[in-house]
């Protein structure tokens, strides 16, 4: 069964200041503590960047994955 957040939106007068990025630290930080096998995350074209950044990788399918 998937969990979590689905998808996170931001006004766009807010983007670019670093908001999505501290929440994925916090998010992943939690999974890390939690000793997580694996995060998956379909990524949008414009987040790809910062996902790949956090150390997102492609794997067999439409999603990135990370192993934390």
């Amino acid at each position: 069964m998937s969990r979590g957040p689905r998808r996170e939106f931001f006004n766009p007068a807010y983007r670019r200041r670093g908001h999505s990025r501290a929440i994925l630290n916090g998010l992943l930080d939690w999974f890390r503590e939690r000793e997580a096998s694996r995060v998956d995350l379909h990524a949008s074209r414009e987040g790809e960047p910062l996902y790949r950044d956090l150390g997102f990788t492609e794997h067999p399918g439409p999603a990135l994955w990370l192993r934390p």
